[in-house]
């Protein structure tokens, strides 16, 4: 592959955003992809993925019935429970597999994939020295928040995030002040006190959810809402593995409602 670009100088580019302000970006943008693939409605107006990216989305993620709007698929449900880094690779692995499909060639793919990552985080770097097919992976990649895109008064650059310059390695770092903790009682009261709109659409899988607060969530696991997501091909060992999981949170699970719930799925 190439050798990273020159990035631009402070003169063209003026004041760029702090690498706080880049990480808070990637991980928004990674919640927003997520909403996405377990209930579109809940990604804010506006906010839209390309064609390309949304068949990445489907490739074993997305299921459908005849009539019916796609759901998480078995597959899907796995996916939610990997770490952020697992889940990059996977959706640039099938990213990657499908580039004929669009017309691209991988091996041109890849090799602009492996020099964005030797690009550095927090710098900017020009949109005209891209080809028209790194053009339109930068878009792509914009949506997943591997890189920011910004116009100047002459010349639009891309700032590569710590998603793009460390694909190897995950958010979970800076995750933490997104996760919160999960109760669940003898009688399967379910209280998840996060401010996560994406936690609530998880849980919404599994759970019935009653209300939702600024900072808390309350609903009830039941037979209904179980046998719902039983019927979308979700077990009952990773309903249970992405309550103690998924998160990486403080998990409260008494030792009666932990057999319980083991009995009542089964």
């Amino acid at each position: 592959g190439c050798l990273p670009r020159e990035p631009l100088p402070f003169s063209v580019t003026g004041r760029l955003p702090t690498l706080v302000e880049l990480e808070n970006y990637a991980l928004d943008q990674w919640e927003c992809f997520l909403l996405q693939l377990i209930n579109s409605s809940q990604v804010e107006k506006g906010t839209t993925f390309s064609s390309s990216m949304m068949k990445t989305f489907q490739r074993g993620l997305l299921s459908s019935r005849d009539g019916e709007a796609a759901k998480l698929s078995e597959n899907g449900f796995q996916f939610l429970l990997m770490e952020t880094n697992a889940q990059l690779w996977y959706i640039m692995r099938e990213y990657i597999s499908s580039a004929e499909e669009r017309g691209v060639d991988p091996t041109d793919l890849i090799s602009f994939l492996l020099e964005l990552s030797f690009h550095t985080q927090g710098a900017a770097y020009s949109l005209s020295t891209l080809t028209e097919v790194q053009r339109v992976a930068i878009m792509d990649l914009m949506e997943l928040g591997l890189v920011k895109l910004q116009q100047g008064r002459k010349d639009s650059w891309f700032i590569p995030t710590k998603l793009a310059t460390n694909l190897s390695s995950s958010l979970s770092d800076s995750a933490a002040s997104k996760e919160g903790i999960v109760v669940v009682e003898t009688n399967f009261r379910l209280y998840a006190y996060s401010a996560s709109k994406l936690h609530c659409e998880i849980l919404r899988l599994f759970s019935r959810v009653e209300y939702q607060l600024p900072n808390l969530i309350v609903g009830a696991i039941t037979k209904e809402s179980l046998y719902g997501a039983f019927d979308n091909g979700i077990t009952a060992e990773q309903v249970i593995v992405l309550i103690t999981h998924f998160y990486m949170i403080h998990c409260y699970i008494d030792t009666c409602s932990y057999a319980l719930f083991f009995f009542f799925v089964r």
